[in-house]
This record gives C-alpha cells, structure tokens and sequence, in this order.
C-alpha cells in the first residue's frame, strides 16, 4: 500500500486551508468559554470528510488531470493508486466525517458539510466542463467552510455566519479566475470552460477587478451591523486597499509576474481577515 499516494489524494495543502477556515468560523462564533473538545471533533470530522470530497474529485478528474502538466503526476494518473481504490478510500473517509459530525459535534454542522462536498463534486467538478458559470457554482462550497463552524458554534445561521458566507463567496471568485488565467492552456487541453478559456484575460480580469470591488465594503458589513469593532474595521481596510492595489497592477500590464503577486496576495488576504475578525473579538471581551 502506497500510503504516501493516499496522502496525496486528500490534497494536504487545501485541506490545511480547509480545516484553519472551518474551525475560525467556530472560533468566531463561539459565545461562551472556548469548548475545546468540541473544536477537536469539529477539526477531525472536518479532516476525515473534506479528505474523502478531495480524493473522489481527484477520481472524478482522473482523466483530464492526466492531460494537465500540473496534474499528471498525481496518484491515479500516475497509476500510484488504481481509480477504483481512490473511490472506496474516497467514499469511505467522507462518510466517515459527516457521521462523526452528526454524532459529536450537531446536525446542523453535519448537513452543511455534506452541502459542501457533494456541491463541490456533482455540481461544480462536472460544470467546469460545461460552462463559464461554473465559478459562481464553485464559489459556493468554498463559502460553506465557515459556516460549517459557525454551526457548530451556535446550531443555527444568523447576520453574522451570513456575511462570512458572503465574503467567502465574493473571494472565491476572483481566486478560481486568476488560477484559470495562470493555468489557461492547462485548463484548455483539459477541456475546461473556465471564463479565461472560453473568453479571453481581459474579460476575466474585469470580473476579478468587480468582485474585488464588492468583496471590499461587504467585508466591511460586521461593522455596519456592529457585529465587530475598531481593530476588525482597520483591518479590514488595510487589507482590502493593498487588494486592490495588486488587483489594479495586474489588471494594467497582465504580465505574469503581476498575476503571482495577485494571487499570493489575494491567497494571504482571506486567512488574514478572519484572523483579524478573530482578534477584534479577543480585543472586545478583553476590554469588556
């Protein structure tokens, strides 16, 4: 058993993101004393499930990853794990995790992930082959992380879990946008109907540029709902004008160098606003 190629097949770096993104969202929405046991069921059931969604997209995708540059070393292509191994081991961990939610952690948050996974696999995998909508469609699993937390929190949606759902969704976007422009002729051979292939750069670019945009005063919305305070504002600001900073760069010269920039920058600034959300809710208690 090649237990280095499973291990690849859960695709740890986006699980890392995975797992930081949902239980911030319970860290913010928790009210009360921090139920560290609580966390720990949240952490792992998440692991388990969004391990299990990860490995059956890379089943899923198994053939055009094989065309790809970037994805023909991967387990299956590889032929490291055979296509219908990574599907049991797929099924099984995702499984797993939602059990392990619904039984230690609430239905609520069990639901929600399981809303995350299957949108992820049977709506947004098969659409990216089909149409230029399918970023929309994507951004919506990638919106449910937090949430996923927040309702382990508190069991229910309220303003709050609202707009982290909506910050996320208007980042995904422009993030799934700048990696089809990165990887255009990837995505080309793989037969992706991602916006910059079926359009053009330009076309793209104008979406990333709008929704950075909007993204920058909806981030702001906990503090007109005054759901958050000062430090969360200041922030917020910061973070959103350097932003939009590296987003007018690149959308001027297009070069290659400008889109790295935008996307590390766009990549550092999600983690850093709910870090920031985290701390303006540290900062509040403290002081009061």
């Amino acid at each position: 058993m090649n237990i280095k190629a499973y291990f690849e097949l859960t695709k740890p770096r986006a699980l890392v993101v995975i797992i930081f993104t949902t239980c911030t969202g319970y860290l913010i929405a928790e009210l009360g004393p921090l139920r560290w046991v609580l966390l720990g069921h949240l952490a792992f059931g998440t692991a388990v499930a969004a391990a299990g969604s990860l490995a059956l997209n890379q089943h899923l995708e198994r053939r055009r990853d094989a065309v790809m540059t970037r994805t023909s070393s991967r387990p299956i292509p590889s032929g490291r794990v055979s296509a219908t191994q990574a599907l049991i081991f797929g099924w099984v961990l995702m499984v797993v995790g939602y059990v392990w939610l619904w039984l230690f952690v609430n239905r609520a948050s069990s639901m929600a992930t399981m809303m995350c996974g299957l949108s992820y696999l049977y709506l947004y995998t098969p659409l990216k082959y089909t149409t230029s909508l399918s970023s929309f469609v994507g951004a919506i699993p990638g919106a449910l992380l937090p949430v996923m937390g927040w309702l382990a929190a508190r069991n229910a949606m309220d303003l709050g879990g609202w707009f982290l759902f909506m910050i996320l969704f208007l980042w995904q976007i422009p993030h799934a946008l700048i990696i089809a422009i990165r990887h255009r002729d990837d995505y080309l051979k793989a037969g992706m109907r991602q916006l910059p292939v079926v359009a053009s750069n330009v076309t793209a670019t104008r979406q990333i540029l709008l929704h950075i945009v909007i993204l920058i005063p909806a981030s702001l919305m906990p503090n007109v709902f005054y759901l958050a305070d000062w430090f969360y504002a200041m922030s917020a600001s910061v973070l959103g004008g350097w932003l939009f900073y590296r987003a007018v760069a690149y959308a001027i010269t297009k070069n290659e160098r400008q889109a790295k920039l935008f996307f590390v920058s766009l990549s550092a600034y999600l983690p850093l606003l709910l870090i920031a959300m985290l701390a303006d809710k540290w900062i509040w208690n403290a002081m009061h």
